[in-house]
């Protein structure tokens, strides 16, 4: 008992260290795309913190396993460097045992993960999706940014102001250049400008003060120029090209109600975290096994491939059962299996079946 206890300490100190180092790195990915559709007026700056929590939330699921199978290769090959693991067996404790401890504390995370995969991410996939159909149904000036070229109308303008409030409501400075349907170019400066909603039609506005119009038609040089004190331009709200909640949205126990393939699919991806967090623990326990004159992290780096290599196979069946290669019956169970085969393959060649199937070494 002592001695799962101290494995298990050992095991969260560097589960949280590991779980806090990728976290950073994602993090920070996730920052630089974010910030990025801000900048492209795609996202609004209000929206900023919780598209990041959304997506951190998404992301946890692809750390948590890792996380555990670093953690726990890492600890047990410090153990077999530092001759802890030589002790321990010279006090009677088998392979088995650390196996099943380790278990134990994996099948115990996998709970938690589990709640995250089944319930946590849909909820936020959902959340993201409608803050999505929020920005796409916005008006054109949502993501206007002070300094910074705005294309509006499907591509068939730029917008651009020189300072705009952070309530979209009044600007300075404006330009815009529009292509109307009949291919005339419409050019027009002001010096300022505010959005207005009218009450009675509620059409949105944005209303000019103190500027020119230049309107042209192809293929001739004249143009037409109107000097204004108050112009209106009507800004048009943009159609949202996101009819239906998507698959990674729909709540699970909903999702086992549906039959096709695309949503088989979708319930396999949710219950991979789960029998990896798992399978890939039991991995580590083989893999972790060196001497002292080894490479501290040359089992890092072979667990590294491994995890490459099944998570490829992960990723595949779900595509296969997709695009129905696969028989939804036989899922990404095949995945597995293999892997199971793979451990228990490791933990016989190893230690041999005897000692695989005792809880004690025999003196």
């Amino acid at each position: 008992m002592i001695i799962a206890r101290y494995l298990i300490k050992e095991i969260t100190l560097t589960l949280f260290a590991v779980f806090l180092v990728l976290m950073l790195i994602g993090l920070s990915g996730q920052l630089v795309g974010v910030f990025s559709d801000v900048a492209e007026g795609t996202l609004s700056v209000n929206t900023v913190l919780v598209v990041l929590g959304l997506k951190s939330l998404k992301m946890i699921l692809v750390i948590f396993p890792l996380s555990l199978y670093l953690a726990v290769l890492m600890t047990l090959s410090r153990f077999h460097q530092n001759n802890e693991m030589a002790a321990i067996s010279a006090s009677g404790i088998s392979q088995t045992y650390i196996l099943r401890t380790v278990l134990s504390f994996a099948f115990l995370f996998s709970i938690v993960v589990g709640i995250f995969s089944l319930q946590v991410t849909p909820w936020a996939n959902g959340l993201k999706q409608q803050i999505d159909i929020k920005a796409e149904s916005s008006s054109e000036l949502e993501g206007l940014v002070a300094g910074r070229f705005r294309e509006i109308s499907a591509g068939v303008g730029v917008m651009y102001v020189e300072n705009i409030n952070d309530e979209r409501s009044k600007m300075e400075g404006v330009f815009l250049q529009q292509r109307l349907k009949n291919k005339q170019e419409l050019v027009i400066r002001a010096k300022k400008g505010q959005y207005e909603i009218k009450q009675q039609t509620g059409d949105r506005f944005m209303v000019l003060e103190n500027g020119m119009r230049y309107q042209k038609a192809p293929g001739k040089l004249e143009s037409t120029v109107i000097e204004f004190e108050q112009h209106g331009v009507r800004i048009r709200e943009k159609s949202s090209s996101i009819k239906q909640k998507k698959h990674t949205a729909i709540p699970t126990l909903d999702l086992l109600e549906k039959d096709k393939p695309i949503y088989i699919s979708e319930f396999h991806s949710r219950l991979a975290p789960i029998f990896l967090c798992i399978l890939l623990a039991a991995l580590a326990v083989p893999l972790s096994q060196t001497s002292p004159r080894q490479g501290r992290y040359l089992r890092l780096g072979l667990g590294l491939i491994f995890y490459i290599i099944f998570t490829n196979l992960i990723n595949v069946g779900k595509s296969w059962i997709a695009t129905g290669k696969v028989a939804t019956m036989v899922g990404l169970w095949w995945v597995y299996a293999v892997m199971l085969v793979l451990v228990i393959f490791l933990l016989v060649q190893q230690t041999g079946f005897r000692y695989f199937f005792s809880s004690k070494v025999k003196s």
